[in-house]
């Protein structure tokens, strides 16, 4: 049996405690604190929400110490190191810029806006004002991914010419998907799969996409085909209308490389060789810090960043944030969406 290489871990005890506010207090804020809370040495000290109550609500269940109703006043406070950012995109490039001009660190959760100007506002303010700032692709900072990237580096599979990966989950009930400024799912869900494809093989050079449109023109389902300069492939299906096993898989002449499912949350990788063959080797998560619990990845790895004075990801640049959201938006406008 061929053995795999270790994943590079962002561990707790690496990672330099900070302090933390929150903006936004939704679903995705209470995903993150939930596994911060448990498995970093991170203090969340500060939560601020627009809706009336809802950051009081937040910070009682969550034991933080502070709520406002501002997103200013938490960003004045000289105390805080870092602001995470859940709230909806069609309003992050305005409070991202709430917290970059206090002099903060931020961590931006994906997408980090829907419009491409918008998101290079907001990384060219943080260079200015000398705070990281990073797209919370929390896919990058999985294991799992990790040990994917040795092996490709190291040849197992030879130059990848083949990405194709599936996101399909039926959320016709998350209103917000259909809500336009919430995040369509071509580029809520879709930034998953084009960012696998731009690991592996670079920015596509052709692109064809189609779908399924919801009633108010917002896509449900995405068909996507990608071209790259190197004469490289990827394709995916993304569908928030019906469900399906979450897999994908990567490939050169020498074999491929499997994941998940889920492949977006820190699940397996497998090697696998030509043929049909039995797998080679299988590394699989047993940190127990499955699903949403592996936001903790990057949440250690941005202490860390912060920590060494850097200015945006290693693991995922604003050069690559700003072409997947590039991407997606072509994607969409071959659909027929509507972003506004």
């Amino acid at each position: 049996m061929t053995s795999l290489p270790k994943p590079h871990l962002f561990r707790p005890e690496d990672s330099r405690p900070l302090r933390w506010g929150i903006f936004g207090a939704g679903w995705i804020a209470e995903q993150m604190i939930k596994t911060a809370q448990k498995n970093s040495r991170q203090n969340f000290v500060a939560v601020a929400s627009r809706t009336p109550g809802k950051a009081e609500t937040f910070a009682k269940t969550f034991g933080i110490a502070d709520f406002y109703a501002s997103y200013e006043e938490l960003a004045a406070r000289p105390d805080i190191d870092v602001i995470y950012i859940g709230t909806l995109p069609s309003n992050r490039l305005e409070v991202a810029l709430i917290a970059i001009n206090a002099g903060k660190h931020v961590l931006i959760e994906k997408p980090i806006t829907m419009d491409v100007s918008e998101a290079a506002q907001i990384y060219a303010a943080a260079k200015a004002k000398k705070v990281l700032a990073v797209e919370a692709m929390w896919t990058r900072f999985l294991p799992h991914m990790d040990i994917a990237r040795q092996l490709v580096a190291d040849g197992a599979i030879g130059d990848v010419e083949l990405v194709v990966s599936s996101f399909c989950q039926a959320n016709l009930g998350v209103a917000r998907l259909y809500t336009l400024g919430g995040g369509n799912p071509i580029i809520d869900m879709g930034i998953y799969p084009i960012a696998l494809s731009q690991e592996f093989l670079g920015e596509p050079s052709e692109i064809h996409g189609f779908g399924k449109l919801h009633h108010n023109e917002i896509d449900e389902e995405t068909h996507a085909f990608m071209r790259f300069e190197s004469g490289a492939r990827s394709n995916f299906v993304l569908s928030a209308r019906t469900s399906m096993p979450i897999t994908a898989a990567i490939s050169g002449p020498k074999g491929s490389i499997s994941f998940g499912p889920p492949w977006f949350s820190s699940t397996s990788v497998t090697l696998h060789g030509n043929g049909l063959n039995e797998p080679l080797a299988t590394w699989s998560d047993e940190s127990g810090l499955v699903e949403h619990l592996g936001l903790i990845h990057q949440v250690n790895a941005f202490a860390q960043y912060v920590e060494a004075g850097l200015l945006e990801a290693p693991l995922y640049t604003h050069r690559e944030s700003l072409a997947n959201i590039k991407t997606a938006l072509t994607i969409g406008s071959q659909i027929g969406t509507r972003f506004k």
